[in-house]
């Protein structure tokens, strides 16, 4: 028995064949080209950093181990700029090629060419904080509005995140499906070009472009790791990330592909609950520390390619993610110290669960030979709740 009350879902329908047709039309290497292409041109674009841990590896009893940062990608905090700004320029492009009747480059945007007519567009979304700050940074570099909705159960730390990089911030009672909601009555009211992984017949290739630019964490990983890896655990949600990096990983590898975890907080699990039963499911939520994850109902296109090819569903509880952000800070051996944050702990949440109980280690495969992946989506995005948790600034743990 393992030290946290978990649950495993190991997915009967996972098909190690090749990636299909189906897949190929949400997902695919030609459109993630065009994506990799346009992200990797922006101002500030590297790669984020795969840190080793060979320390924590010997610790779990695996042969490698390493976690991807996104806590870096463009001095943002977290990963979502890949996706949603992507996918926000799509909208941008589309909108202003219109008003001109001609192409619309990216850098046309970035140079404020055509200034007049973007400064009033306003690109929308409901927020739990990343996906906000990553649209109000792209507005500022293309010229546009970004109007975030937030739940008020959300911290005023990730508020005035977004505010600082000119976003503006709408507050609605209730939870974030209810935010979701009042989103999309205002954007019809209003004329918003919403930004999210559900569609709207004005942009219905949104969410595509989000999973396309999502896509860049698995790529990069990729390159970076070397021997591909046996297992990738990545944190759920709403399934845009795991969905991403599912799909990119089968189209690369094929049957051969790494075993893909979804992990979620016990609070808040639709992905597991849908990959049970095999089609997506709505669920009640809770409050969980990883506030981010947090997502009553899963996308679609994201649980149809989670559903048939990823390898388990594990869901974790608040304990977990906060042991995972603690351990983090003070690491084994020559380990360096990884500052996380609370929504981006739970894939590293969940492999310390898993390793910790023998039986869902073993229905995993975790063993001496397995090379595990680790994806943390942010860092410290709230500094105030970072300290609350961990007990030192992320200055402190960095600088360690």
């Amino acid at each position: 028995m393992g030290k946290y009350d978990i649950q495993l879902f190991v997915n009967p329908q996972a098909e190690y064949r090749e990636y299909g047709d189906g897949e190929r039309e949400i997902l695919n290497q030609e459109a993630f080209a065009e994506a990799k292409e346009e992200i990797s041109s922006w101002p500030g674009y590297e790669p984020t950093p795969l840190i080793e841990l060979q320390g924590l590896a010997e610790e779990s009893g695996v042969g490698g181990m390493w976690c991807k940062y996104e806590g870096t990608r463009f001095g943002i905090g977290s990963f979502k700029p890949t996706g949603p700004t992507y996918a926000m320029l799509g909208v941008l492009k589309k909108e202003v090629a219109k008003a001109i009747g001609g192409e619309v480059s990216s850098a046309d945007l970035v140079e404020g060419k055509y200034a007049e007519i973007t400064r009033d567009m306003v690109m929308a979304a409901a927020t739990s904080g990343n996906h906000g700050r990553a649209m109000a940074w792209g507005a500022g570099m293309f010229g546009c509005r970004a109007v975030l909705y937030m739940n008020d159960g959300v911290s005023k730390g990730r508020e005035e995140a977004i505010k600082s990089y000119g976003g503006e911030v709408v507050r609605v009672e209730g939870t974030y499906d209810e935010t979701v909601e009042q989103l999309h009555v205002d954007a019809e009211a209003h004329g918003y070009s919403v930004i999210s992984d559900r569609s709207t017949p004005e942009h219905p290739q949104v969410p595509r472009a989000i999973m396309q630019g999502y896509a860049m964490v698995a790529d990069e990983l990729i390159e970076q790791i070397g021997a591909p890896p046996t297992h990738v655990f990545v944190p759920g949600g709403g399934g845009i990330l795991t969905g991403a990096c599912c799909g990119h990983l089968w189209e690369r590898y094929g049957r051969e592909r790494p075993r893909l975890v979804v992990v979620e907080p016990t609070a808040s699990c639709c992905l597991y609950e849908s990959g049970r039963a095999g089609r997506p499911v709505k669920v009640e939520s809770a409050a969980s520390v990883m506030d981010g994850l947090v997502v009553e109902e899963a996308s679609a296109e994201p649980v149809a390619l989670l559903n048939a090819g990823a390898f388990a569903f594990l869901t974790v509880p608040d304990q977990a993610a906060v042991d995972a952000m603690r351990g983090a800070a003070d690491p084994l051996g020559a380990d360096p110290a990884v500052v996380i944050g609370d929504t981006g702990s739970a894939g590293w949440a969940g492999f310390l669960a898993a390793v910790g109980d023998g039986e869902i280690r073993a229905a995993l495969g975790l063993d001496g030979d397995s090379r595990v992946a680790v994806v943390v989506t942010e860092g410290a995005t709230d500094p105030a709740v970072y300290r609350e948790i961990v007990g030192r600034t992320p200055e402190e743990v960095a600088g360690a």
